[in-house]
């Protein structure tokens, strides 16, 4: 019974699951963020894995690529962008980011850009970013803000719009290191009031799977008393 509950839940989460085109403003925002990451969080090695959570119909795939990055995977849960995906020659399947199929310790960095918003339950979906990540493997993240001035709580299919407090809370739960936690803004402009232009916050942060080393370091320091 409890078991129907949850699958007629996630079939409900599938019908409202939308096609991401891309935009100017996304494409825009990736063309920034990418080279910032090969330049200060991503190894040079060039066939490791990356996985893009979230991929949209492949974008930021074809920035890695043009990064210099052979093994790129994508997943999404809208058809129509895995077929535009494959059009653009990537790896890319329908995938939940809370059920992943890929083994453990799988990939060695993962691009989760306004995506992590979209799952009802994110610190179950976090420990899934954990698990399909290699130990010292790190990860992208990026979401929007709680309380912006366009309504993005009411979007359909979004679900998970947290602050930086609580995000952080449940990457360290789930077993992540934080390398950065900050936070960024867009310039907006409403059709309907193109003169009067208005900010957008979004939140990024860049987490680390711990290696064996790492962890058996971090039981070893004693923890701080009064």
């Amino acid at each position: 019974m409890e078991v129907n509950k949850l699958e007629k839940f996630l079939e409900k989460v599938k019908l409202e699951v939308y096609s991401e085109p891309d935009s100017q403003m996304h494409m825009n925002m990736i063309d920034k963020i990418i080279p910032d990451l090969v330049q200060n969080q991503i190894s040079d090695e060039k066939k490791q894995k990356i996985l893009d959570i979230g991929c949209g119909q492949g974008y930021a795939l074809t920035k890695f690529k043009e990064a210099g990055y052979t093994n790129l995977t994508g997943i999404t849960m809208s058809q129509e962008d895995v077929d535009e995906t494959i059009k653009r020659g990537f790896k890319c399947e329908n995938m939940d980011q809370s059920f992943m199929t890929f083994e453990d310790n799988t990939f060695d960095f993962l691009f989760s850009r306004h995506c992590l918003e979209h799952s009802p339950f994110p610190y179950f979906t976090l420990m899934e970013y954990l698990r399909v990540s290699k130990p010292g493997a790190k990860a992208y993240i990026e979401t929007p803000a709680p309380n912006n001035i366009r309504p993005l709580e009411t979007i359909p299919n979004h679900y998970s719009i947290m602050d930086t407090k609580m995000y952080i809370a449940l990457m360290l739960r789930v077993g992540f290191n934080i390398l950065l936690a900050t936070t960024f803004t867009i310039k907006l402009t409403d059709k309907n009031n193109p003169d009067k232009p208005f900010d957008e916050k979004n939140l990024i942060f860049v987490i680390q799977k711990l290696t064996k080393e790492q962890l058996e370091k971090a039981k070893e320091q004693k923890p701080l008393t009064k």
